[in-house]
């Protein structure tokens, strides 16, 4: 479905931009380290990502906003994780590189279709926050946690977990060869330390 204004469709306000090193983004004024959002942003442009779709959350927001600031990533908001999948899977079958964001209990939910992507051959680039990495700090999370991991080990899915932002834009490149490449789903963790702003207000 051809659409006109995907920006407006989404459904989500656009970011503030910012030239200094953290951007407050959303109702509950995360600090996000702007060297890490841009080179996320980057990766994603030399890697030939061209379709991303995502599941808002509080860890990824940032990366979120961004995209659809600078508008040139078609971008859609899901209403499930596993259909996000599904929608950034059927992307790749017509030629599209496709990203799908969320945190890691949206992994959880995503057994049945990252499994069937695997049989099929229809892989995507997964990034997950909220995952069993340092630094989640509400017991909310807890279930969270648990679930991202265990799932990407039984499915046989390889995954990277980030732990200096200065490695993003690399990882995101060979990610993406990775899924180009073994025609498998490739998920990057993201721990909130290389993220958000280390303090209180993060």
């Amino acid at each position: 479905m051809q659409v006109s204004n995907r920006r407006k469709v989404v459904g989500v306000s656009k970011a503030r931009s910012s030239r200094t090193t953290a951007l407050s983004t959303g109702k509950a004024g995360v600090r996000y380290r702007q060297e890490a959002l841009e080179s996320f942003y980057d990766g994603f442009k030399s890697a030939g990502i061209d379709f991303a779709v995502f599941l808002p959350d509080s860890m990824l927001d940032g990366v979120e906003q961004l995209i659809l600031e600078r508008g040139d990533i078609e971008a859609y908001q899901c209403s499930r994780e596993d259909e996000g999948i599904a929608m950034a899977m059927g992307a790749f079958l017509v030629g599209k590189r496709p990203v799908a964001l969320m945190e890691g209990s949206g992994i959880g939910m995503s057994a049945l279709i990252l499994a069937r992507g695997i049989v099929q051959k229809t892989p995507t680039m997964l990034i997950i926050g909220h995952n069993s990495t340092l630094g989640e700090r509400y017991d909310y999370h807890g279930a969270t946690r648990l679930v991202a991991e265990p799932v990407l080990r039984a499915l046989s899915i390889p995954y990277h977990v980030l732990y200096d932002p200065a490695h993003i834009r690399n990882v995101v490149i060979e990610a993406q060869a990775t899924v180009e490449g073994q025609r498998l789903p490739f998920g990057i963790l993201v721990p909130s330390h290389v993220i958000r702003e280390i303090g209180e207000s993060r």
